[in-house]
């Protein structure tokens, strides 16, 4: 008879498709079961988005994602040194800073390796995020409230496109998260999702 956590654990695992961006030439595998969504974002950027609709709140949040971010760099920006080795960047500009990451105990780099390429990210960080207008601690002066730790797992590179309307290189970071709590659940799901990260 198998334990019961073992099946808890197995269920948990998510089946994963391939997702393959042909203008930049690589590929990683998605949950199958989430929804995907583009948005132009300002300064000729762009975002893709992986959404598990299961994992919303009681107030219609989703806590377990993923998203492909594209931005376009200057000439000077040729290679991943250009923003500083995988430390720098860990800190400078993956963690959180000043009022957004609360305490500094609360965010914690886990892991970070330069491979393939890339720059890859393991952290926790407590978002500080502005209270709701209207509600209680609005009204009594607290202006921003503390959210569960939330675990992330980020890819850094710098790619060029194969769309010739596009001049220089563009940083692409893909990144998924969920909340520290459900994150050993989603751990194996995680890790082979990052791993499948390569060339198309």
């Amino acid at each position: 008879m198998f334990p019961l956590v073992s099946i808890a654990d197995d269920s948990s695992a998510l089946k994963l498709e391939p997702y393959v961006d042909s203008d930049y030439n690589f590929k990683f595998s998605v949950p199958s079961s989430f929804t995907t969504t583009q948005q132009k974002l300002s300064g000729r950027r762009k975002g893709v988005f992986f959404t598990d609709e299961n994992s919303k709140d009681g107030f219609g949040n989703i806590d377990t994602l993923g998203f492909i971010a594209y931005t376009p760099m200057r000439d000077d920006f040729t290679s991943l040194s250009s923003f500083g080795s995988v430390d720098e960047v860990g800190q400078s500009t993956i963690l959180p800073k000043s009022e957004l990451a609360g305490n500094p105990e609360d965010s914690k780099m886990l892991s970070a390796v330069s491979k393939n390429n890339a720059y890859f990210f393991d952290y926790v960080a407590k978002p500080i995020v502005p209270t709701d207008p209207g509600s209680s601690a609005a009204k009594s002066g607290q202006m921003t409230k503390e959210l569960e730790p939330v675990h992330f797992r980020t890819i850094f590179t710098l790619l060029p496109s194969k769309d010739a309307n596009v001049a220089g290189l563009t940083l692409v970071t893909i990144t998924f998260q969920t909340t520290e709590a459900k994150y050993s659940g989603l751990k194996s799901s995680f890790d082979e999702i990052i791993s499948s990260y390569g060339k198309a």
